[in-house]
């Protein structure tokens, strides 16, 4: 089912924020020791940040592995059912996305399932570096303040605007295109949200 999708999924992610965070820990460790003889200097200070990061990987990389109890799932329960309800209720499915009645998650990555009425804006956002364009990605804004990112990296257009058509088909509440008019009204429905939470 979903849920044992998900688990895994964030199984795999455990394992690797854990080995990374190992990895960058003991180099940065070992560079720490070694810069230390010259007193506090900025490779030494660059050296202890890196340590930093390497311990929020271990931890994060533990969190996640504690599968059903970890954070993530705590701060989003409603996760698992919406996992289980893209393989039990699938309506629609592509090399991109996958939709039920309740849910859609980016096909490779079900940890970032979300409900179709969460959903409040839909755009595409491109980055380039020296011109050249790096990234080409549709972004889902949810109403939880996460956002879903969807790679569409080097299809062509019409994929993209197909892509796009077919969720704002299934997300209702959601507004579609970058503008003003959509970020207000993301802003406004993610403050809503917030009010009925506390």
């Amino acid at each position: 089912m979903g849920r044992t999708r998900l688990i895994k999924k964030l199984k795999s992610k455990g394992i690797v924020f854990l080995i990374v965070g190992i990895i960058i820990s003991l180099i940065s460790t070992l560079m720490s020791v070694a810069f230390i003889i010259d007193g506090l200097n900025p490779i030494l200070i660059a050296f202890i940040i890196m340590l930093i990061c390497g311990i929020i990987f271990i931890y994060n990389g533990v969190d996640y592995l504690k599968k059903e109890n970890s954070k993530f799932i705590k701060k989003h329960p409603e996760i698992l059912e919406l996992a289980d309800d893209l393989d039990i209720n699938k309506v629609y499915e592509d090399n991109f996305i996958i939709i039920s009645n309740k849910a859609i998650s980016p096909k490779k990555d079900i940890t970032k399932v979300a409900a179709l009425d969460d959903v409040l804006g839909i755009y595409e956002s491109i980055q380039r570096t020296n011109g050249i364009v790096t990234s080409h990605i549709i972004r889902l804004e949810l109403r939880d303040g996460r956002c879903v990112t969807i790679n569409v990296y080097a299809k062509k257009r019409e994929t993209k605007d197909n892509l796009v058509l077919t969720i704002s088909n299934y997300c209702h509440n959601a507004k579609v295109g970058y503008s003003n008019e959509t970020l207000s009204y993301i802003k406004e429905q993610r403050k809503e949200y917030k009010e009925k939470r506390n």
